[in-house]
């Protein structure tokens, strides 16, 4: 019997039912780290291990190399920039994710930034509190009704999104190098593959792709400098995408009037971080997923990711690598 036990590696902390949902069979044994990423401590662990779940932890080449019984990774989320996907690719090893499982939240999340920036709640309630109620005068907030959204992504997050806006009334175009046309069209809203041409008229540009070596600062110098004057942007899908010293000039310049920002290139940021400086900018602690309902269904497909998979039955649409495995 023992032999076909499967040693499952929970990286961090998750919601408790996906693991209720691993303890529930008996011929899997759950290792969980509590967080403990390190890479020391990550190798340590591999030998022997059938599957991993992992939120944050980086898993190398040099790492996996030592779980020489991998079946499957598992992502308690969708963006899997930290982990060597081509590497387990090649070993036929599936990189599962939870798909659609936290992208409601997200987009939510994306539409409370954008609002909260639109019409200056923060600067509001500081002067409301501080006394300064004579003062209400000098805002002038912006109205969403016929202003231009770019929606950069139109994948599970970004087809969420443009309804949303256009629903507010909003100029609506999405933008993506795999374009999903019909959709669009059914929508109602404008589709282009390439963004850069509707950045000179764009009021607000909201980012939903995924952290890849070709869109690694996406928006830098050059899209600030093309974005119209006074635009305000929304970063709720990873920190690389923007080049953070171009966002930092754009501000400082006037450029665009304000930013939403869930995810930075160094998370957690360094405390005197440039952007912390800014007034305009509004920051979440990359937990645009963390609504409740949002963190049981992540915990439950990662969970449920990894018994399908040791049970040959995992989804396609959960498969990050799909494409990768078939070419292998």
């Amino acid at each position: 019997e023992s032999n076909n036990m499967k040693r499952v590696l929970v990286t961090e902390t998750m919601h408790p039912c996906g693991l209720e949902i691993l303890a529930g069979r008996d011929d899997i044994e759950v290792v969980h780290l509590e967080g403990d990423i390190r890479p020391e401590t990550l190798l340590a662990h591999m030998p022997g291990v059938h599957a991993i779940a992992a939120r944050s932890a980086e898993l190398t080449a040099d790492i996996l190399n030592h779980a020489n019984e991998l079946e499957v990774i598992s992502r308690h989320g969708v963006g899997c920039d930290l982990i060597d996907v081509e590497y387990v690719s090649g070993r036929g090893i599936p990189v599962a994710i939870a798909s659609g499982a936290n992208s409601l939240s997200v987009a939510e999340h994306t539409m409370a930034l954008m609002m909260a920036l639109a019409k200056e709640l923060p600067a509001q309630d500081k002067m409301a509190k501080s006394g300064n109620w004579h003062k209400r005068n000098e805002f002038r907030v912006r109205d969403f009704q016929g202003a231009k959204i770019l929606i950069v992504g139109f994948g599970r997050i970004g087809r969420l999104i443009a309804p949303m806006c256009k629903a507010f009334g909003m100029d609506v175009v999405v933008a993506d190098i795999k374009l999903d046309r019909e959709l669009a069209d059914q929508m109602g809203v404008r589709a282009v593959e390439d963004f850069r041409p509707e950045l000179p008229t764009a009021d607000f540009l909201t980012l939903h792709v995924p952290l890849y070596p070709e869109t690694h600062h996406l928006i830098s110098t050059d899209e600030f400098d093309a974005i119209k004057r006074g635009a305000i942007i929304l970063n709720c899908a990873r920190g690389g995408i923007v080049d953070d010293d171009a966002l930092i000039k754009a501000l400082d310049s006037g450029q665009i009037d304000g930013a939403g920002i869930d995810v930075l290139s160094v998370e957690p940021p360094d405390s005197n971080h440039p952007i912390f400086r800014h007034d305009d900018v509004l920051i979440t602690p990359h937990n645009g997923a963390a609504s409740v309902s949002s963190a049981i269904a992540m915990s439950r497909m990662t969970a449920e990711n990894i018994l399908d998979c040791f049970d040959g039955k995992l989804r396609d649409d959960c498969t990050f690598n799909l494409e990768l495995l078939k070419a292998s």
